[in-house]
């Protein structure tokens, strides 16, 4: 599990600098660097990549505690961590592809690791 925790603190580093990485053709560096760069011409890549990490932020407190927790009980929801990582890897995949533009597309990545988090916290909670 904790090298699983490690690969999701990977993810999330890499999630920080996919808005940037996507615009940096439009973008110049040094404007990502301080409060008053101008980043209104990034691309719409690069707002979906925003997107994602933003909905990333929203879940990952919740995996990393459950996740130590796992650890520190001995609990084994290894399985149930990995298929939320897996869920969120095509979650960011869906993002890249812009798959989200089509309705209910969205709902169907991530409400599945929604319920993955739910059935962490109840095998740690029985």
């Amino acid at each position: 599990m904790s090298n699983l925790i490690i690969c999701v603190g990977m993810f999330y580093v890499l999630h920080l600098f996919l808005k940037m990485t996507f615009s940096l053709h439009k973008v110049p560096f040094v404007d990502f660097t301080y409060t008053e760069g101008n980043i209104s011409n990034t691309t719409a890549l690069s707002e979906r990549m925003s997107l994602a990490s933003d909905n990333l932020r929203q879940s990952l407190p919740l995996f990393f505690v459950f996740a130590i927790l796992s650890v520190i009980l001995d609990i084994d929801n290894l399985f149930l961590a990995q298929v939320w990582f897996g869920l969120r890897v095509a979650y960011l995949l869906g993002a890249i592809l812009n798959l989200y533009r089509f309705k209910m597309i969205r709902p169907l990545i991530w409400l599945p690791s929604i319920v993955v988090l739910v059935c962490m916290g109840c095998n740690l909670y029985i």
